[in-house]
C-alpha cells in the first residue's frame, strides 16, 4: 500500500519536476536545458553560454518553453534561470511538486523553525522553574529537533520518490535515447548524466558550473541563484 501510494505521488511528474525534486531550481533548469538541446533547439554558444537553434519545439516541457522564450541572443544557464518568464516557471513546478507533498512549502520551511528556534529558550526557563532542570532541558531539545525536521526542503515521501525513480531509472552510460529519457537520466543524475549522454554540450554550455554572464545582464544581484 505505501508503495502504490508513493507510486502515484510521481505519476504524471515531468522531468523537470523531478530535476527539481532533487536539485531545486538549478536542476530544473539543467534538466530543461538538456533537454532541449536533445531536441535540437539549444545549442552551446559563446564559452558557457547557450544559444538558439531553431524554432520552439513541438511537445516540450512547460519549463522548457519558458526558457526557450527568455533565450535571446547567448546567455549562461544560471543567467537564464533568473528571467522573470523562467522563475514564473519554475514555480509552478515547484507548486506541482508542493500539491503533491514531495516538498514542503516555503512557509513551512521558514517559519516553523523560526518559532521553534524562538519559543524554546523562553519555555526553558519556565520549564526550568515548574519542573526542574532536567526535564526543562530534555523538552527544550525536543523541539529544537521538531524544528530540525522541518528544514529539509524535500519531505519524507520526495526523498522515497528520488529513491523510487532512480530504480526506474538506471543511471545513463551512453548518449541515445528521447528527450523525456534523456531529461529524466539529468534530473536524477544530474552532472554524471550529462558527461554520459551529452559531454560536448555539458562543457561548452555552462551547464556543469552555471555558466558565464552576459555583459548586457550582469547585475550582481542575480548571481545568487537559490536551490529552492
Amino acid at each position: 500500500m505505501p508503495h502504490t501510494a508513493g507510486m502515484r505521488r510521481i505519476e504524471g511528474l515531468t522531468a523537470t519536476g523531478i530535476g527539481h525534486l532533487h536539485g531545486g531550481r538549478w536542476g530544473a533548469v539543467r534538466t530543461g536545458l538538456a533537454m532541449l538541446h536533445s531536441r535540437e533547439a539549444v545549442v552551446a554558444g559563446r564559452e558557457g553560454m547557450v544559444e538558439r537553434a531553431g524554432s520552439r519545439p513541438p511537445g516540450a516541457e512547460p519549463l522548457e518553453r519558458a526558457l526557450f522564450a527568455a533565450l535571446y541572443g547567448d546567455m549562461g544557464p544560471r543567467e537564464l534561470a533568473e528571467r522573470p518568464r523562467v522563475r514564473e516557471a519554475i514555480g509552478d513546478v515547484r507548486r506541482d511538486l508542493v500539491r503533491r507533498g514531495l516538498v514542503r512549502p516555503r512557509w513551512r520551511r521558514v517559519l516553523v523553525p523560526l518559532a521553534l528556534a524562538v519559543v524554546p529558550p523562553l519555555m526553558l526557563a519556565r520549564l526550568i522553574d515548574v519542573i526542574g532542570a532536567s526535564i526543562g532541558l530534555a523538552a527544550s531539545v525536543v523541539l529544537v529537533g521538531a524544528a530540525c525536521w522541518f528544514l529539509p526542503r524535500r519531505t519524507v515521501a520526495g526523498a522515497r520518490a528520488l529513491r523510487q525513480l532512480r530504480s526506474l531509472h538506471p543511471a545513463p552510460a551512453g548518449p541515445g535515447g528521447t528527450p523525456a529519457t534523456l531529461g529524466t537520466a539529468v534530473a536524477l543524475y544530474g552532472a554524471q548524466a550529462l558527461l554520459a549522454t551529452m559531454p560536448v554540450f555539458a562543457r561548452n554550455s555552462g551547464l556543469l558550473d552555471g555558466g558565464r554572464w552576459s555583459v548586457i545582464h550582469s547585475d550582481s544581484s542575480l548571481r545568487s541563484s537559490s536551490a529552492t
